[in-house]
C-alpha cells in the first residue's frame, strides 16, 4: 500500500466517524487502521469502543506525574527533558497496591530512547516472584497500575520524545530480561495478569510498540512463550525478538550503548540514580518501599483523592488523544 493510499484511507476513517466527542490526530486514526490491517470499518469499530471506554473510566483526565504538578511517579524514569530523573517512592499520593506489586516486581524503568528516538522501557522479568504477585495482587490493581504508567508514557514522556525528535513518536521499545527466570514464572494465575495487560494494550492502546526484546531466554521460556503468544495478535507477534545469551549485537543495534545499561551490553549505568539504570526490590539495589498511612488501599495507580483532584497541569486534562 501507497503513502497516498494510506492517507486516503485515513481521510475515509475520519469521515466515517463523523463528528465524535474529541478531537485525535492523523496518527492517532493511523494506529486503529494499522492495528486492524487498514480494514476501515474495523478501525472504526475499535477506535469508538476506546473511546466509549476512556469515557466510562475518566481515562482522558487520570493524572499524570509532571515537572510541574509534582506528582510521584509510578515507576523510574531516566534521560527525558520534561521530567526529572525519578524512582517510584512510599510518597504520599501513590496507592497502597502499586507499593505492594513493586515489592514482589524485579525492576522496572522507563530509560532513555532508542535510536529511533522512542523510549524505552525494561523490565527485569526473570526476578519477578511471579507466585507472590499473584497471591497478592488483583487483576484490578495490575490494571489500574498498567493504565497509569499507559497515561504517563504517551502523555508526558512521548510528548517529551517527540519534541526532541521533531517529529510523531507514538511508541515504545521494549527489553524484558529474563535473566534467572525458572519454572516458577510457570505460574498460571501469575500469567493470567500478563493476559489482562496485553488485553488492555491490544483493545485501547493499539499499535505503540515499536520493538520487542526478550533476552537471555532460558529454555523454561519456551513453555511461558507457547502460552503467551496464545493472546497476542499477529502485529505484535511480528514485532518481538526472542533472544538467548547472543543478545548484545541485536540491542546495540536498535539502541545507542551511552542509553543502554552495562547488563544489558550498554555503557549506561546510571550511577547518580539510587538503584542506577532499574532499581528493584527483589534484587535489593534500591531503599525499601515502605507502605505507610498516606498509601491508600485502593485499586487505582494514585490514592482516590488524586485521582479526582489532581489536574493541576493542562496534560493532566482531557480530550488528551495521542
Amino acid at each position: 500500500m501507497t503513502p497516498e493510499e494510506q492517507t486516503e484511507l485515513i481521510k475515509q476513517l475520519r469521515t466515517e466517524l463523523g463528528n465524535i466527542e474529541y478531537q485525535v490526530s492523523n496518527e492517532y486514526l493511523e494506529q486503529f487502521l494499522i492495528a486492524r490491517s487498514w480494514n476501515v470499518a474495523a478501525a472504526k469499530e475499535q477506535l469508538l469502543s476506546t473511546i466509549e471506554w476512556r469515557k466510562a473510566n475518566d481515562i482522558n483526565n487520570h493524572p499524570v506525574a509532571t515537572a510541574e504538578n509534582k506528582l510521584p511517579v509510578l515507576y523510574a524514569v531516566r534521560g527525558y527533558e520534561s521530567i526529572p530523573d525519578s524512582n517510584l517512592e512510599s510518597a504520599p499520593g501513590i496507592s497502597e497496591s502499586v507499593i505492594r506489586i513493586n515489592k514482589y516486581m524485579g525492576g522496572a524503568c522507563l530509560h532513555k530512547v532508542d535510536r529511533e528516538g522512542c523510549p524505552i522501557y525494561i523490565e527485569r522479568l526473570g526476578y519477578h516472584k511471579a507466585k507472590d504477585i499473584a497471591k497478592n495482587a488483583t487483576v484490578e490493581e495490575i490494571q489500574g497500575y498498567h493504565i497509569g504508567c499507559n497515561e504517563f508514557l504517551h502523555r508526558v514522556v512521548m510528548k517529551d520524545c517527540s519534541k526532541v525528535a521533531g517529529r510523531h513518536i507514538n511508541r515504545e521499545t521494549v527489553i524484558f530480561d529474563c535473566t534467572n527466570m525458572g519454572w516458577g514464572q510457570l505460574h498460571m494465575p501469575a500469567l493470567q495478569f500478563i493476559r489482562a495487560i496485553a488485553d488492555c494494550d491490544q483493545k485501547y492502546y493499539p499499535e505503540t510498540l515499536n520493538k520487542f526484546f526478550l533476552v537471555n531466554a532460558p529454555g523454561a521460556f519456551v513453555y511461558v512463550w507457547k502460552i503467551v503468544k496464545a493472546w497476542l495478535d499477529p502485529g505484535t507477534i511480528a514485532k518481538i525478538q526472542i533472544i538467548g545469551a547472543d543478545f548484545k549485537e541485536p540491542l546495540l543495534k536498535q539502541i545507542a550503548p551511552e542509553n543502554l545499561p552495562t547488563f544489558l551490553g550498554g555503557e549506561c549505568t546510571c550511577s547518580h540514580m539510587d538503584g542506577g539504570c532499574v532499581p528493584s526490590q527483589v534484587l535489593k539495589n534500591a531503599k525499601p518501599l515502605e507502605i505507610n498511612a498516606h498509601n491508600q488501599n485502593v485499586p487505582t495507580a494514585y490514592n482516590s483523592d488524586i485521582m479526582t483532584s489532581a489536574k493541576s497541569s493542562e496534560v493532566t486534562r482531557g480530550p488528551t488523544f495521542y
